[in-house]
């Protein structure tokens, strides 16, 4: 009697086009099974979905994507006479619903192969999230099915497909063995396969996804590895050793040095450049990790671990190894919180670790990934606000980028206990993208902190701006003005055009020009021109405009190159602008300057109003916006008094009043002019976040001050700002920087002192 004829059949999958994980990987256990039958005797053919002419990403009508080939070239390759066929199951089938490209698959190899035995069979190699579902239930949803093999197979199929040619074979649901001992595995079968169509089957699938530059690149020929499976560790949303029994401790089980060596040798051999590795934790046996290190410095093979690495077992020499050989590294912290991350994920993780790993990776030159989720059992918005905090400290000061997501419970792991959870439909929008009620904070709350977290990150990536105070010299007097206590002079007209080529070569595209009153300054619109000429793209000045009331001089400015002009209106007639700026004559000598601007200025330059709300003109803020439309413009600045200067409580309203007028002018005229909200917490205008977000771009200012020294406006603006107990779990707090501190109080002693008197400036949003 001749050998089995066995098919192994690594099916089609169908993923949402933001998925999660590496679907794109889980041929492994079918490749790995190939090899193991072939090896116990059995005449194995094996059908990569994911290594035909055919494979590839493409788009289906439900919006999803099939990844691999189509059915009809999966059974053209699969025409045969077979005792047996296996179809590998993977998390992307949806367990244990019965899924469209899964069952059409069987369906298909049922008709074409009558009298074949039909197994479905997990193939779990570790290192891919696993949904835990009850066999009865995935075999009753795929009843063209003989059996079902869960977890891993590489012992029990051997035993079961010999059982299915004498006849006696069980049928229904079959627990996989775990194998002794990894190294009594042969290497995964990657000869038998296609391995040029494989990797054109990966090109397809970057170029078709379009998600840009990608974490974990795939690149030359790139094939996936597990050099162990399991993980020692208990935290309580990881699905890794999904067949421990209840109470069982959690283990690794690991190649040894020459099965290793021996695995990575023949990739090499392959043609592999890049070796995805799966393992769920790589490093935490320090001479596995080392002498995985040795072994592809050997084969001068490059590597990912998609997974990630535990961040206490990673030190600076592992990264200064790994440099250039990776395209990112990534550590989970899971939380910013020692409390949740000991009481609830239970991580075993000490805080200072997470830190000391992005000091090290950014020492090493090594790219970073740090993993957080919110939204855990019991965590408190405090504590949430703890996670996003870190995070953002972390990216701020090392380059770590924060991949924060939802807490979702995945059936059969902690997380999910005493829950009811939903079957799992979909990777991507769903899964760690919708979040759940966990505790104290509902959903909606989360989304809040999800979506405030991911504004600041924007925009600490996004462009920067310069700020330049071209002089401290005004022809206003205001009562409340932030730098009308520092000596009234210029600056230099050539160390300030060496500072615009400076930050212009290091890709700052944007500047604004400030003061003092910066038309003052008979250099200002030969600085302006400068700035154009050497390609920033958006160029802003904030005036008081009286000396536009020159119809010359308001030509000459809004045809400079500027593209953004912001003229400061601090009332709606003569009274209460003079009264505010002390000066008589500046309010008609304002509006004249407005209307001159207006007239001359080209197509594309954007005017707009700049009001600071102080006691005397928060009131008429609605009449200033009445004013700013008669007069033609579309866009009115509200700025909220800063102490600096002399600002002081004096001067500054009740902030709940002034936001009070301020919601109403909003609601008023946001349909016809946009209107900004600056220097306010946002927890004075909830649900007017599109309104306050100017605030966000201080993050990656920088401001230039009339003797060339420099100073981050966001670092400058919190010496006066401070967060309250309210702050502890508000949505907004990663981003707002507090209450300002309005108490007639001396600057602080770095402020003062001679040599950096001039060194700070007021906000470039504050008014003269």
């Amino acid at each position: 009697m001749g050998a089995a004829k066995i098919l192994i059949v690594h099916p089609s999958v169908s993923v949402a086009r933001d998925y999660i994980d590496y679907p794109y990987f889980t041929d492994l256990g079918a490749v790995q099974l190939a090899s193991v039958l072939s090896g116990e005797g059995f005449d194995v053919t094996l059908v990569d979905a994911y290594a035909l002419p055919g494979s590839g990403l493409r788009e289906r009508e439900d919006g999803r994507l099939l990844m691999g080939a189509e059915l009809p070239e999966i059974l053209a390759q699969s025409e045969g006479d077979f005792d047996a066929i296996v179809v590998a199951y993977t998390p992307f089938h949806r367990p244990p619903h019965r899924d469209d490209v899964l069952s059409e698959t069987l369906a298909g190899l049922r008709a074409q192969h009558p009298e074949a035995r039909l197994l479905l069979a997990d193939l779990y190699q570790s290192g891919q999230h696993y949904v835990e579902a009850p066999g009865e239930q995935v075999l009753a949803a795929y009843p063209e099915a003989h059996a079902y093999v869960k977890y891993e197979a590489e012992l029990t199929l051997p035993a079961l497909l010999r059982g299915m040619k004498d006849g006696d074979a069980p049928r229904g649901v079959q627990i996989g063995e775990r194998p002794p001992q990894l190294d009594a595995l042969p290497p995964p079968a990657w000869a038998s396969i296609d391995l040029d169509a494989h990797d054109t089957f990966l090109e397809r699938v970057v170029r078709n996804l379009g998600r840009g530059p990608w974490a974990f690149p795939v690149d030359g020929r790139t094939l996936p590895m597990v050099t162990s499976r399991g993980c020692p560790y208990r935290c309580i949303h990881c699905s890794s050793n999904p067949d421990r029994a209840p109470g069982e401790a959690k283990t690794q089980r690991r190649l040894g040095e020459e099965a290793l060596r021996a695995q990575l040798g023949l990739l090499s051999e392959l043609g592999v450049t890049r070796v995805e590795v799966l393992d769920e934790l790589l490093n935490v046996s320090e001479r596995h990790f080392d002498y995985f290190l040795d072994q592809v410095e050997a084969f001068d093979l490059r590597f990912d671990v998609p997974n990630g690495l535990r961040a206490d077992y990673l030190e600076l020499r592992h990264l200064e190894r790994m440099r250039g050989r990776v395209n990112m590294v990534s550590v989970s912290a899971e939380s910013g919180s020692e409390r949740v991350l000991d009481e609830v994920v239970d991580k075993r993780m000490d805080l200072t670790r997470i830190r000391e790993a992005a000091e090290h990776a950014k020492d090493a030159g090594v790219p970073l990934m740090i993993h957080f989720m919110i939204g855990l059992p019991g965590e408190t918005a405090k504590e949430i606000n703890q996670t996003l905090e870190f995070a953002l400290e972390l990216w701020d000061e090392h380059g770590a980028w924060p991949a924060v997501q939802y807490a979702t419970p995945l059936p059969g792991t902690r997380l999910a206990e005493g829950r009811t959870l939903p079957v799992v439909q979909d990777w991507g929008p769903a899964f760690q993208k919708v979040p759940e009620a966990a505790g104290s904070v509902a959903p909606a709350q989360l989304e809040l902190f999800m979506n405030t977290f991911q504004q600041r990150l924007r925009q600490s990536m996004g462009p920067k701006k310069l700020i330049m105070n071209v002089t401290y010299i005004c022809n206003n007097h205001c009562t409340f003005c932030a730098v009308g206590t520092r000596t009234q002079v210029d600056g230099h007209p050539e160390r300030q055009r060496e500072f615009l080529d400076k930050y212009r070569q290091h890709g700052v595209t944007m500047v604004d020009f400030d003061g003092g009153e910066p038309t003052l300054n008979p250099e200002l619109i030969p600085l302006i021109k400068h700035a154009r000429r050497i390609g920033y793209e958006r160029i802003n000045v904030t005036t008081n405009g009286r000396l536009a009331v020159y119809e010359g001089f308001a030509k000459k400015l809004v045809r400079s190159g500027l593209t953004t002009l912001l003229f400061s209106v601090h009332g709606p007639n003569k009274r209460i602008h003079s009264s505010q700026v002390g000066v008589p004559e500046a309010f008609e000598q304002t509006v004249k300057g407005i209307e001159n601007c207006l007239g001359f200025a080209p197509r594309g330059v954007e005017l707009g109003m700049n009001i600071t709300l102080t006691k005397g003109n928060f009131r008429s803020l609605g009449d200033v916006a009445q004013l700013a439309y008669d007069l033609g413009l579309r866009w009115l600045n509200v700025q909220f008094l800063t102490p600096f200067g002399r600002a002081t409580k004096l001067h500054a309203p009740d902030t709940a009043e002034a936001a009070a007028v301020t919601r109403e002018v909003i609601d008023a005229w946001k349909e016809r002019m946009k209107v900004q909200v600056i220097n306010l917490p946002w927890c004075f205008l909830p649900g007017y976040d599109a309104h306050l977000e100017g605030d966000l771009g201080k993050l990656t200012r920088h401001m230039i001050f009339v003797n060339n020294e420099t100073v981050n406006l966001a670092n400058y603006l919190a010496e006066r700002r401070e967060k309250k107990e309210v702050c502890e779990g508000c949505p907004h707090a990663c981003f707002c920087g507090g209450f300002y501190n309005l108490e007639d109080a001396p600057e602080p002693e770095w402020l003062v002192t001679p040599e950096s008197l001039v060194r700070e400036v007021e906000s470039e949003m504050q008014v003269r």
